[in-house]
């Protein structure tokens, strides 16, 4: 048997759920003997041993002595759960007592599919659905012409269970005969986008469409997906997923407009517009930061995006903007990238060239190798005209970089001791 199948079976098997897989839920009431109570517990004990026999035996005692019509579909649910031989017997009897019951005619439905015998499954159902034309047993009619490969028959009736309760079960069941069976693959589509869009749908729904959409390579399908997964759920894993198929699909916008939109992770918005040179938005986003966080690691941040978002229309106000958010952010976090920023800025705008090559020295304390470190220290000594001092720290490394500022650095400083000389 294919899997497929086995799992339609116990689909089927599952309908009846209440009937065949819990222990006897039998109303007591008035006793009608004297050790009732005890042969009910004696009953459910049973089945929890899975001793079904004596289940059974127990429950057709309680029936023949208390006439009461509940033991007898107990009875009936024990005997077709454990396909027990003589459960089509007794349905048969149960069913000619009780004509009208249609627990009886459900049970029976399930032993012939337990059989195999689906040909007589589907005729007790047509019968059935006479009588009871839910959603349940139009299901029940779906799944057997299923069993039956009786495609175009199942879909009509999944669709009509799907008419009736717009039940995410019914939905799926619908997509899946669709796609797998009839190679309606864009009508399942269809019909998932819609329900998603019109009704409060749950995460299979969403990962059956993302399963499609992977298997006809629509990327934009799985990204557009999981964007509403994330702005329904707002799990990280959903709006991870989004950027790692933006940067996947190379969509830096993309990613850039999910991240504004979404809210999420504005520390990865920030690396982005860094990495792209939008010194501008990256300000932005650092000023929300700072404003939300009060980190001053941010507020220096701020300080090198607004000097750089500047740099064709640096004035004095601006730098004297850009000094004070240095100035609070060293306060009591000293970040060497910030204490050389801040102090090559002194030195190069002739702003204070001797407080500039303090605080890199600071820099260099933490970070004593840092070519770039070392460089605004040269630069420093440069502007103090100590050409000898910027000479010999700057040759240690200067003629192997291809940092194009260094080179034009060192040339300056050359050309300063040959002066000098």
């Amino acid at each position: 048997m294919s899997r497929y199948k086995a799992t339609l079976i116990l689909s089927i098997f599952l309908l009846f759920a209440g009937c065949s897989q819990k222990s006897p839920t039998v109303k007591i009431g008035k006793k009608a003997f004297a050790n009732e109570d005890i042969l009910i517990i004696n009953a459910i004990e049973a089945q929890r041993q899975k001793n079904y026999k004596k289940a059974m035996k127990t429950l057709g005692i309680l029936y023949k002595k208390s006439g009461k019509l509940n033991y007898l579909e107990e009875e009936n649910k024990v005997a077709v759960r454990a396909a027990d031989p003589s459960s089509y017997d007794l349905l048969m009897s149960s069913i000619k007592k009780y004509p009208n019951n249609l627990l009886f005619k459900k049970l029976l439905i399930q032993y012939h599919v337990g059989k195999k015998q689906y040909k007589r499954a589907e005729a007790k159902t047509l019968e059935l659905l006479k009588i009871e034309k839910n959603s349940r047993n139009l299901t029940l009619m779906g799944d057997i012409y299923m069993l039956e490969k009786s495609y175009k028959l199942a879909l009509k009736y999944y669709q009509s269970a799907f008419n009736k309760d717009k039940s995410q079960k019914s939905l799926l069941n619908m997509v899946g005969i669709l796609y797998k069976f009839l190679d309606r693959k864009q009508e399942a589509i269809s019909y998932l986008e819609t329900f998603i869009r019109l009704h409060d749908a749950n995460k299979r729904v969403y990962f059956t469409l993302i399963q499609i959409y992977g298997q006809e390579k629509n990327l934009d399908g799985i990204i557009s997906t999981y964007k509403k997964l994330y702005k329904k759920y707002k799990k990280e894993g959903f709006a991870k997923k989004v950027i790692e198929l933006l940067v996947y699909k190379k969509d830096k916008n993309g990613a850039i407009k999910f991240l504004k939109n979404s809210g999420y992770n504005p520390k990865m918005l920030l690396s982005i517009y860094t990495s792209d040179n939008n010194f501008k938005e990256a300000y932005k986003v650092a000023k929300q930061l700072y404003a939300k966080s009060g980190d001053v690691d941010f507020l220096g941040k701020m300080a090198i995006y607004q000097y750089e978002a500047s740099r064709k229309h640096l004035n004095k106000k601006i730098l004297n903007s850009v000094s004070r958010k240095f100035e609070n952010a060293l306060k009591d976090f000293q970040n060497p990238v910030y204490l050389n920023y801040y102090g090559y800025l002194l030195i190069d705008h002739n702003i204070d060239v001797k407080k500039g090559i303090k605080l890199v020295k600071r820099a260099l304390e933490v970070e004593p190798k840092s070519i770039f470190y070392l460089d605004s220290l040269a630069w420093g000594y440069y502007k103090l005209n100590r050409c000898k001092e910027a000479y010999d720290i700057m040759k240690k490394f200067a003629k192997s970089s291809n940092e194009p500022e260094v080179n034009m650095h060192f040339e300056k400083i050359i050309k300063c001791l040959k002066e000098s000389k």
